[in-house]
């Protein structure tokens, strides 16, 4: 059974991680080290000592991970920013559940890390699009009210009486 267990670890398309409250590594799979962009498992918790500090853009959401999953035992679909070895950044999403002992405390988090970056960005241009969709709806909107104003017939009367009006007249 542990070996079947070991072999779900290992090879998943997920990384999958245990970390302290403390904010450290405690095992991370060969799929989180990847998402990550270090080499091997190994050598991503060899190097990451502070997890808010080198994993979280922002170390707030770290702060908001935990509150959460402190709050209700686990979260779902949490999202942040997260540096990947080289300095890049990527959008992440953890499902995660803190592991406690008898008296529950919390020994643990666990959970399961995916990488959602073509996602955000895929939401990002479509926001973007539809803005511009707005925007050129709402110029077309304009066009239309600008036709039927000028074509009523208060305008017309409003544009002739201006256009009777010597304006050499008006001024002097």
């Amino acid at each position: 059974a542990e070996e079947k267990y070991r072999s779900i670890f290992e090879n998943a398309l997920e990384g999958i991680f245990q970390s302290s409250p403390d904010g450290h590594f405690i095992s991370v799979n060969p799929a989180m080290a990847k998402i990550h962009r270090y080499d091997s498992a190994d050598e991503m918790m060899a190097s990451v000592q502070n997890i808010a500090e080198q994993i979280y853009v922002d170390p707030q959401r770290r702060n908001d991970f935990i509150e959460a999953i402190n709050a209700r035992g686990t979260v779902k679909a949490f999202e942040y920013r997260s540096y990947c070895k080289d300095g890049s950044i990527i959008w992440t999403q953890v499902d995660a559940r803190a592991v406690r002992d008898k008296n529950n405390s919390i020994l643990y988090y666990e959970g399961i890390v995916q990488d959602i970056t073509e996602r955000v960005y895929r939401e990002d241009q479509l926001r973007r699009q539809l803005k511009e969709l707005q925007i050129e709806i709402n110029h077309e909107q304009r066009k239309e009210e600008v036709v039927s104003l000028t074509s009523s017939n208060y305008f017309q009367e409003v544009k002739k009486e201006v256009a009777a009006i010597n304006l050499e007249d008006f001024w002097t």
